[in-house]
């Protein structure tokens, strides 16, 4: 399987403080079945996080080399899990973001009280840019709980939407298991992601159990296309299949 969304380098943002730990996390991902992963460290305009791609980057290489002598079987691509902000467009652009493994993909993180005025049209100059929107765990904005109908417009609006695997085990809580799981059956999910910070809390292990709800929740092929397929697609730098849609 292939992981989006993980915060796995360390001394960056929430993620791991130590090598040590990042490396525990590795040995998570491979024992869940996964043989790449994008570290997504936050970038939030105004902050201490705002990191740039060149040390994104750099520490992807030095992380990647500590695997290796690990003897784990793992890779680690360079991206970005960006706050969302008016100005994405422009930082783009102007290659202050590290997009997802350097596709056109770029992991959009929403804020968890409401959607800001104007998303719409923030959606659109990204879009216009020649970008794709990777929403990162919508089902944890309280605004799309109260008001799941929402979804349907950010998927008209053209962005693509990640689950967390453990927002299926409740795990963020009753409402938000409540709206991924409308999300799921309403095949607005796009991909699903582990979002690790750690090997204890939030990590790859946790997938086993997740993986079980969801079959039963949308069958095993969609299953496959959300964690596997359409993370695939992402790092081709193609268009997204949403679920009962033809792959031919």
């Amino acid at each position: 399987m292939i992981d989006l969304h993980s915060h796995i380098i360390p001394g960056i943002d929430d993620g791991p403080d130590t090598l040590k730990q990042s490396l525990d996390m590795a040995r998570k991902y491979t024992a869940a079945g996964y043989h790449q992963v994008v570290a997504t460290p936050h970038y939030v305009s105004g902050s201490l996080w705002m990191h740039s791609p060149e040390l994104v980057k750099n520490k992807v290489v030095e992380l990647n080399q500590a695997i290796k002598n690990k003897g784990i079987n793992l890779t680690i691509l360079p991206g970005m899990e960006v706050a969302m902000d008016a100005k994405i467009g422009e930082l783009l652009d102007t290659g202050k973001l590290q997009t997802l493994a350097g596709k056109s993909y770029v992991l959009i993180e929403p804020p968890f009280q409401r959607l800001p005025l104007g998303w719409k049209d923030l959606f659109f100059d990204i879009i216009s840019r020649g970008y794709r929107i990777l929403l990162a765990h919508p089902e944890r904005c309280g605004q799309l709980a109260a008001k799941p109908g929402l979804c349907d417009e950010i998927v008209a609006s053209g962005a693509y939407l990640q689950s967390n695997w453990i927002s299926f085990l409740g795990s963020y809580g009753r409402h938000v298991e409540k709206l991924a799981r409308y999300m799921a059956k309403n095949g607005y999910v796009h991909c699903l992601a582990t979002d690790s910070h750690d090997s204890i809390f939030r990590h790859a292990g946790q997938v086993k159990h997740a993986v079980k709800v969801l079959e039963k929740l949308i069958g095993k092929e969609n299953t496959m296309l959300l964690s596997r397929q359409n993370p695939t697609r992402v790092l081709q730098d193609k268009p997204l299949i949403s679920m009962g849609e033809s792959t031919i």
